[in-house]
C-alpha cells in the first residue's frame, strides 16, 4: 500500500471513531423524549395514516427502537451522515408508499424516520463546535428528561419548503441549519458566569427550557410535515390546514391542550355553587 494511501485510511478511520465518540457524547435528547415527542406528533398525521399507526403501535415502537440502534455516525451532524441518513429514510418511506408496501410495513418505518428528525432538531446532536460539549451534553439531556412534562408542544402548521418549490432536500437543509443557530445557547447557559452549572439551578425561564421547547416543537412539526408529504405522495388524504385571519403572516401555530371541561365537572365534596331544589310538578 502506498504511503498516501495509508495515510488516508487512517485519517479515515480517526474520523469514524471520532464521529462515534461525538454522538456517544451528544445528544440532547434521551430514548425517552424521542418516544414522547414522535407519538405526540402522531395527532398531525394525516388522519387515515394516524389510525394505521395507532393500530399498528407496536410497529411504530419496533421502527423507533431500530432508529435509536443506528450507528452513532447515523445520528450525529458532520462529520458524521445525519442529514443523508434523514434523507434516505424519507425518499425511502416515500418510495415505499408508492410500491406499494403493507402499511405495517410502512408504519414502522415511519418510527425509524421519527429519530432521524429528532436528532436533527436537536442542537447537541448537530452541531459539535464548542469544546465544552462533553461537559454538558449529560446533563442537558437530564435536563430535557426532568421538564418534558413541564414543555407545551406546538405544531407549527405547513412546511412550505417540503409543499412548495424547495422539496425534501430544502425542507432538511433548513432543519439541521435551524438547529446549528440554537446550538450556542446550550453551552451559553451551562456556562452562564464563568463555570458549569448545574442543571438542577435552572427554571423554566431559562435559556436552556426554552431551546429545549422550540426544538422538541419544530421536531414535532418536521415529523407531521413529513408524513403528509409521504402520505399525499401515495394519494392519500392530506386535510387542508385550519383558516388563518386575513393578512395574518407566518406559520399557523396550534398548542396541544389537555381537552376537557374542568369548570364542568361535579364537585366530589363541600356545597354546591346553587343549592338544590325539589321541583313541583303541577297537578295531572
Amino acid at each position: 500500500m502506498m504511503p498516501t494511501n495509508r495515510n488516508r485510511l487512517v485519517r479515515g478511520v480517526v474520523r469514524l471513531v471520532a464521529v462515534a465518540a461525538l454522538a456517544l457524547l451528544s445528544g440532547g435528547w434521551s430514548g425517552t423524549t424521542i418516544r414522547h415527542v414522535a407519538w405526540r406528533a402522531v395527532d398531525f398525521f394525516p388522519p387515515d395514516l394516524a389510525r394505521q399507526v395507532r393500530r399498528n403501535h407496536r410497529r411504530y415502537d419496533a421502527g423507533i427502537q431500530r432508529g435509536l440502534a443506528a450507528p452513532p455516525a447515523w445520528r450525529a451532524g458532520e462529520p458524521g451522515s445525519l442529514k443523508a441518513a434523514l434523507l434516505d429514510q424519507a425518499t425511502h418511506c416515500h418510495d415505499d408508499l408508492l410500491r406499494p408496501i403493507p402499511l405495517d410495513d410502512l408504519v414502522e418505518e415511519l418510527g425509524v424516520l421519527a429519530v432521524r428528525v429528532l436528532d436533527a432538531n436537536d442542537p447537541l446532536a448537530v452541531a459539535h463546535d464548542d469544546p465544552r460539549e462533553p461537559e454538558y451534553a449529560g446533563a442537558y439531556q437530564r435536563y430535557t428528561d426532568a421538564v418534558r412534562s413541564r414543555l407545551r408542544l406546538v405544531y407549527y402548521g405547513r412546511d412550505l419548503d417540503l409543499t412548495g418549490s424547495g422539496g425534501l432536500d430544502s425542507a432538511i437543509g433548513a432543519i439541521m441549519a435551524r438547529s446549528r443557530t440554537l446550538y450556542p445557547f446550550v453551552g451559553d447557559e451551562f456556562f452562564r458566569g464563568g463555570q458549569l452549572r448545574d442543571w438542577r439551578a435552572f427554571d423554566d425561564r431559562s435559556v436552556a427550557f426554552g431551546v429545549a421547547a422550540v426544538s422538541l416543537s419544530r421536531a414535532m412539526s418536521d415529523l407531521a410535515n413529513l408524513s403528509q408529504w409521504i402520505w399525499r405522495s401515495g394519494g392519500g388524504f392530506v386535510p387542508p390546514p385550519p383558516p388563518t385571519p386575513p393578512g395574518h403572516v407566518g406559520p399557523t401555530i396550534t398548542v396541544m391542550l389537555g381537552g376537557g371541561f374542568p369548570e364542568r365537572e361535579k364537585q366530589s365534596s363541600g356545597q354546591p355553587a346553587i343549592p338544590r331544589r325539589n321541583l313541583s310538578l303541577p297537578p295531572p
